[in-house]
């Protein structure tokens, strides 16, 4: 109930900031106002909800329960802000990378040099969030740095991605992902929770990595393919297309792979 409450209290905040610009009004007239709020309205949203976000508690990486835990409390008031912000105002604004680039950092993400999400990029907790430099994520790609695993559970996890890496349109990384540098992900990856990717792999469109696999360094995983849950896969590895693969097979099917 409390944070319910808090949560329509913040929305108030956040509409208040939105609204500031209006009060010009009775200076420069109406149509002049609504011409200043459209311009400026993002900025002064932006100084509202990143100053409070500043001033909450920051959420903390780990396994939770829900809803009374106190990480979970602090899941939630962390990741209230960047939450409401983004989705008011990502979908028109980012078009302009400097502003993006802004937004993302006053929320606490951590962005290399030439960090590049688009418009349609979906990152709601930004300050869990590290883009490598001259790395790309593309439209629709979801970055989830939390889920709920099973009910009553809450898994909270930093996503990393290294530099020169691209993260095709619609694909989904979930919480506490590695990918090291110079990585390649194709249209519609799926990457599950504490998945550990090494630099220079490539996988290919339609993929699933589950839970917990340790993909090696210069691994290029075929299209359609599904890597069970807790499959470690050697540096240099091969796999085709539409291949499925359990951890208990991965070792012998890997070393038949040319």
């Amino acid at each position: 109930m409390l944070l319910d409450v808090l949560w329509w209290l913040g929305w108030g905040w956040c509409a208040a900031w939105v609204a500031l610009p209006l009060l010009a009004a009775p200076w420069i007239g109406p149509a002049a106002a609504v011409v200043v709020w459209a311009l400026v309205s993002p900025w002064s949203a932006l100084l509202g909800m990143a100053a409070v976000h500043r001033l909450l508690p920051r959420g903390e990486a780990g396994t939770f329960r829900l809803p009374g835990d106190r990480g979970a409390v602090r899941w939630a008031l962390g990741g209230w802000a960047p939450g409401t912000y983004l989705t008011l105002f990502q979908p028109l604004f980012f078009a302009s990378r400097r502003f993006q680039r802004l937004a993302l950092r006053a929320f606490g993400a951590d962005l290399g040099t030439d960090a590049w999400v688009t418009s349609r990029t979906i990152i709601r907790e930004p300050h869990h969030v590290r883009i490598g430099a001259r790395t790309l994520v593309g439209e629709y790609a979801h970055l989830a740095c939390s889920l709920q695993p099973r009910s009553g559970v809450l898994l909270v996890g930093r996503i990393v991605i290294g530099d020169d890496c691209l993260v095709g349109a619609h694909s989904h990384l979930a919480a506490a992902v590695t990918i090291g540098s110079r990585c390649v992900l194709e249209h519609g990856v799926g990457i599950a929770p504490r998945v550990t990717i090494g630099d220079g792999s490539r996988i290919g469109a339609g993929s699933t990595i589950y839970s917990g696999v340790r993909i090696g360094q210069g691994v290029t995983i075929g299209k359609n393919c599904c890597i069970a849950a807790g499959a470690v896969i050697p540096d240099g590895s091969r796999i085709p297309d539409f291949t499925m693969l359990a951890a208990a097979q991965a070792p012998r099917a890997l070393r038949a792979v040319p």
